[in-house]
């Protein structure tokens, strides 16, 4: 079942701050809210640079805050792009 009350945007790492939290800006506009990572990317220990896209859950009532829940791979995109051609 979806959770209704909350929405998934496409963003872009700024900065990491102290205390396991990132800044991060909204694609395509300048949006700017702190984020921390989910407890499955913390589990698997998944590493977040600045520049990193991410997928962010932002709660509608309280949309200054996010919490990170996937980490876009370019690196392999790219590879994949390069092999279409």
């Amino acid at each position: 079942m979806a959770k209704t009350w909350v929405l998934e945007w496409d963003w872009e790492i700024l900065e990491q701050l102290p205390a396991g939290k990132y800044m991060v800006k909204l694609k395509d506009t300048d949006m700017v809210i702190t984020c921390y990572k989910a407890g499955k990317m913390k589990q698997s220990h998944i590493w977040i640079i600045e520049w990193d896209m991410v997928k962010v859950e932002v709660n509608q009532y309280d949309m200054k805050q996010g919490r990170i829940i996937y980490r876009y791979n370019v690196a392999t995109k790219a590879s994949q792009d390069d092999i279409a051609e």
